[in-house]
């Protein structure tokens, strides 16, 4: 992690980058020693306090914060299960800052995850993860096993574990009267064939499910995770499990997360009263708006919205097997900013479209989404649409997510 926290280091002004986790310890610092670590653990202690108490008051997630002294200036980043503590001089340019460190901040945040999956892991067995030079003492054994663990590969029953896995806790929620449904990738790969050339399964180590449920069912959903095996992040649920939850199974490596009623990213895609539509996973509307929400969408959001559009064709309310547009139309026309980020991504798509998809077959996925933009195009838009309209770009249209 130190590697990362170099790059910010980089930026002209910047003395020292520290990062904290949700109880103030330093996990990584490029700090000068003159900052030992238990004062920053006690900074890092305030500044999580700090940043929970904003997001109280004003009921929306605080995503960092500029303190501003006479001899210094400390840029405060929110990382969700801690912070990064941004040292600097008084004049650093903090837009160029910001450039730099979003992305070091994004890159610290995977890698935390990645210890509270590990973490969950010793959790559940202490026993094998106690000693760890004991569980290797056996060189001579390796050549004899690599063979056969290769020639067996292939023959894995479950191409898509995480697809599964969403089916068997869909259908357990159902008997317990629970209403839970499948979203992300994990989704549109149920619900799409195209998926098999364009969005293939990965399976490997570490999986990730999304799912979905509604809020005044968070502790029925706990329960139910917690009966099938899986691990919950105990500090996350408590903070945030009116909004999200997440869950670690240490033998399948199947890290899951639930949000709850919404989800806030760049935007906030409310989902709660269309939930129930489908028998497995979220309508195709929301499937669909939750990848073209990314602001700052890249290559694996383009093929999502690519096979999306070239296996669902464009519908209304009660076509479950096509996309439901009146949910694009009242979304876009009320809210420019959605409006802002939904068509310019449908024509990132159409230009990334060609470099996908094989030669000569764009022509569904480009009448589709012509289609889409001008249906959104031609919806009377509400005044507020309008008067926000007016400003433009000029003022950032959308929200910066965890």
């Amino acid at each position: 992690m130190k590697e990362l926290l170099s790059d910010i280091n980089s930026v002209a002004g910047v003395l020292g980058t520290c990062v904290c986790d949700a109880e103030g310890q330093p996990i990584a610092s490029s700090l000068p020693a003159t900052f030992d670590a238990t004062m920053m653990a006690s900074v890092g202690r305030t500044f999580n306090k700090t940043l929970e108490a904003l997001k109280v008051a004003r009921r929306r997630k605080v995503n960092e914060m500029d303190l501003t002294f006479e001899s210094g200036r400390l840029v405060v980043k929110n990382l969700t299960e801690g912070c990064m503590i941004i040292v600097c001089t008084p004049t650093v340019n903090v837009p160029l800052l910001n450039l730099t460190a979003n992305v070091v901040a994004r890159k610290v945040q995977e890698r935390m995850k990645t210890r509270l999956i590990q973490a969950a892991e010793r959790e559940a067995h202490p026993a094998q993860t106690a000693a760890p030079e004991a569980a290797a003492p056996a060189p001579v054994a390796e050549p004899a096993r690599v063979a056969p663990a290769a020639a067996e590969a292939p023959t894995i029953a479950v191409p898509d574990p995480a697809a599964d896995e969403a089916r068997l806790i869909v259908t357990s929620a159902r008997e317990r009267k629970v209403i839970v449904r499948t979203m992300g990738e994990t989704a549109i790969r149920m619900r799409c064939p195209a998926s098999r050339e364009l969005l293939p399964a990965q399976p490997g180590a570490d999986l990730m499910l999304e799912l979905c449920a509604h809020g005044n069912q968070n502790r029925q959903v706990a329960e139910l995770l917690e009966s099938t095996g899986f691990v919950p992040n105990r500090r996350f649920n408590t903070l945030y499990g009116s909004e999200r939850m997440r869950f670690a199974h240490p033998d399948t490596k199947l890290f899951v997360e639930i949000f709850f009623d919404r989800l806030v990213s760049y935007h906030t895609l409310d989902f709660g009263p269309r939930m129930h539509v489908d028998e497995f996973t979220l309508p195709l509307a929301d499937l669909l708006l939750a990848q073209l929400l990314n602001v700052e969408a890249g290559e694996q959001d383009f093929r999502c919205i690519l096979v999306l559009l070239q296996d669902h064709d464009l519908g209304g309310p009660g076509q479950l097997e096509a996309i439901d547009t009146t949910v694009f139309i009242e979304l876009c026309s009320d809210d420019w900013g959605w409006y802002k980020t939904v068509t310019m991504n449908l024509e990132k798509c159409m230009d990334a479209a060609p470099s996908i998809l094989k030669a000569g077959k764009t022509e569904t996925f480009d009448r589709r989404a012509a289609r889409l933009r001008q249906m959104l195009e031609e919806a009377p838009k509400s005044l507020r649409w309008q008067m926000r309209s007016r400003i433009g770009e000029s003022r950032r249209w959308y929200e910066v997510p965890d």
